[in-house]
């Protein structure tokens, strides 16, 4: 019993006294660099840190020009990396195409009722979170609309299924964002007194069509311009107040419009689908739960394709009249790859010669292929990556997994 306590504890004591030695280590260190860099404080004072001048010579030490030269270089590393790392990783979560961005940008899903009555959609989660909002589209693949806006779904605006039919559920990982703006220019000519304040219904404004009752955490933003004046934007303060709850404009008599003027009002409208944003990687499953109104409730877990590539090494024997010669070339397998769900519907390979691209995902295709662009006599450091997609949609690469194949 007491030999199985100690074998128990064993990994805890193990750990802690790593603790410990860690600790005493660093202990130690900094109680030698002050034991050491005692002496020159004692002889310098604070003008070790703020003086300017470093002579063995003349026995005179200052640092400060070194610490201001490691700021100064600390900050323009600060100013060249920062901007290019954030860049970079806006364009990888927003605008890079579905082949380089490392994330997903959307899942689509589709629904289908084979129940004798119509089913609502009363909740979607994926991976555990619950969808806040999410569009359909129609049995066509047409989105579902109601006064020109794609029509929002959430828990109180429900998808309806309608029987033996079906809907494809889109979920956008990053949100939704919908530009519109009222038909033509709008010129209030109800407004008879411009010194007095006028209420105008906007038959466009996005509360027409996500009343705030249904959608009360859509945001919405709109851009007022003077085309008579030039398309110059006019400001709110002052100018009018925008109704968040009916959509509708007041006009202040207080401010510079006039009832003689033309304007233009866009919006931009915004649906976040998860709060906070669903970062899912293209290499993680995706496991999508669908709750109806007929207390029915529907999960599946959809897995990415697994790349898996041999490299083999062949020669062919060139006959040209008396001459015979020997050429080494490659054969790219892809045949051992796999998905767990599903099966795989496409296989593309991308090949490097020294960091030049010789093929990238499109120009090169298949389970069994031979880049014959290769030179095998005077490539260097070929790179070679898969990438598969399956039946649903996923897509895999072997660079996010075991990383490249290299051959020197």
């Amino acid at each position: 019993m007491n030999q199985g306590k100690l074998r128990s504890k064993a990994p805890h004591l193990l750990l802690l006294t790593c603790v410990l030695a860690t600790a005493a280590i660093t202990i130690f260190f900094i109680a030698f660099i002050f034991k050491t860099a005692l002496p020159i404080f004692e002889s310098e004072g604070i003008g070790f840190i703020t003086g300017t001048k470093w002579s063995y010579s003349e026995q005179v030490y200052g640092i400060r020009i070194f610490i201001i030269g490691t700021l100064v270089m600390t900050a323009v590393t600060l100013l060249l990396a920062v901007p290019v790392s954030v860049f970079t990783a806006i364009f990888l979560s927003e605008f890079a195409p579905v082949r380089v961005a490392a994330h997903w940008h959307s899942v689509n899903a589709t629904i289908m009722n084979l129940n004798t009555d119509d089913s609502h959609i009363t909740a979607i989660s994926l991976n555990g979170m619950h969808a806040m909002n999410y569009r359909a589209k129609d049995a066509s693949g047409n989105l579902d609309y109601y006064r020109e806006y794609p029509v929002g779904y959430n828990f109180k605006k429900r998808v309806m299924v309608p029987t033996a039919g079906s809907k494809e559920i889109c979920l956008n990982f990053t949100g939704t964002v919908i530009n519109t703006s009222e038909d033509g220019n709008i010129t209030f000519t109800g407004w008879t007194n411009n010194s007095d304040d006028y209420i105008y219904p906007l038959p466009k404004n996005p509360r027409v069509a996500y009343p705030y009752v249904l959608y009360p955490d859509m945001v919405y933003s709109a851009t007022v311009k003077n085309v008579t004046g030039g398309n110059v934007i006019a400001t709110p303060s002052g100018n009018y107040i925008m109704d968040d709850i009916t959509g509708n404009i007041t006009l202040l008599g207080t401010g510079s419009m006039t009832n003689t003027s033309s304007y233009n009002i866009a919006y931009t409208t915004r649906f976040e689908t998860f709060t906070p944003p669903l970062p899912v990687s293209k290499s993680d499953p995706l496991t999508i739960e669908v709750i109806t109104s007929l207390i029915n409730i529907f999960k599946r877990t959809f897995m990415p394709p697994v790349p898996l590539a041999e490299v083999q090494f062949e020669t062919e024997r060139l006959v040209d009249g008396d001459n015979v010669s020997y050429r080494d070339y490659l054969i790219l397998d892809a045949s051992e790859s796999f998905d767990p769900d599903g099966f795989i519907t496409e296989y593309r390979w991308a090949v490097w010669d020294n960091s030049t691209s010789i093929y990238d995902y499109n120009n090169l295709t298949g389970m069994k292929v031979r880049p014959v662009k290769l030179n095998l006599t005077t490539c260097q450091n070929v790179e070679i990556d898969l990438e598969v997609r399956d039946d649903t949609g996923m897509i895999s690469r072997l660079s996010q997994r075991s990383g490249n194949i290299t051959i020197p």
